[in-house]
């Protein structure tokens, strides 16, 4: 039985199931290592480390969804002495330019560290890097995005001030000189999957609405509902994983049931994750890796 190993941001890994949890119900050997609000360095360093520690090899499946290029990831082995991020581990809020970085990314900081044109090439360069990281085990691996990476977020369409994308334009247009990495990253050798955001926001309607405290109108949630979630696993990831995609395991149909019990109860986005990660049998959402 092949060991699953799952990568990326909240669309991985968030406060319900994602299209990773669900298809490690199928498995007997799951490790899910997103991290919510992680950037494409903290992707591309968890996988190499995922890699050593693992030994990933042959027998192995690794599924990678990148994020936008807009976000800036930093580790550290010792935890802080104040702040919101006092943790050890990876330090990873969402894009720069979201509501919950406009302290720690000021005018200041941006005037001194943010080049956009930068930390496009620092996206490129981690997938690719990736790529040849994840050929060298022989597993059987693909790689999606939480929206297309050429379009550099402009095709993100709910965004409820998580500001993903800065402009309109695509990559090999705005950006010409990185034209040469286009033919190493998107090619025939390479497995690439739909993007997860576009395939789900075509359903608004089947997306997740919140009312929250303080709300005054329900705001949807960009993060794929279980049902899209399902929709994008079964229709996209596992025909191009090979895997068998005729019907839901019992589990999973379990899964359905009970978040689809608990939507109807809770209209708050914290209360339902709360009490989904309570309920569910075999959801475990602890963090992995360094």
């Amino acid at each position: 039985m092949p060991r699953l190993f799952t990568f990326g941001c909240s669309f991985t890994k968030y406060t319900w199931p994602t299209w990773a949890d669900l298809l490690g119900l199928e498995f007997d050997e799951f490790e899910n290592w997103g991290v919510s609000g992680g950037g494409n360095v903290c992707t591309a360093n968890r996988v190499i480390e995922c890699i050593i520690k693992n030994n990933v090899n042959a027998d192995d499946i690794v599924v990678v969804q990148w994020s936008t290029h807009l976000r800036h990831d930093y580790h550290t082995f010792e935890y802080l002495k104040d702040g919101p991020d006092k943790e050890a581990g990876w330090k990873t809020k969402g894009s720069i330019f979201n509501y919950l970085n406009v302290k720690k990314h000021d005018k200041t900081w941006l005037k001194n560290f943010f080049d956009e044109q930068s930390y496009v090439m620092h996206t490129l360069n981690a997938i690719h890097s990736t790529q040849l990281a994840l050929e060298s085990t022989g597993c059987n691996w693909v790689m999606t995005s939480l929206a297309d990476i050429a379009s550099l977020g402009s095709d993100i369409s709910v965004d409820p001030g998580y500001n993903e994308s800065s402009t309109k334009q695509g990559l090999w247009d705005l950006y010409p000189t990185f034209l040469p990495y286009k033919d190493k990253i998107w090619n025939d050798k390479f497995k690439w999957v739909d993007p997860i955001g576009p395939h789900c926001w075509k359903n608004l309607e089947d997306m997740y609405w919140w009312l929250d405290a303080g709300d005054t109108e329900k705001w949807c949630d960009p993060h794929p509902s279980l049902n899209l979630s399902i929709d994008w696993l079964y229709n996209k990831l596992k025909p191009a994983l090979d895997l068998d995609n005729n019907n839901l395991t019992i589990e999973q149909k379990q899964w359905v049931v009970e978040c689809k019990k608990l939507k109807e109860k809770f209209t708050g986005l914290d209360d339902f994750g709360e009490i989904v990660s309570r309920t569910l049998p075999n959801y475990i959402k602890s963090y992995k890796g360094y």
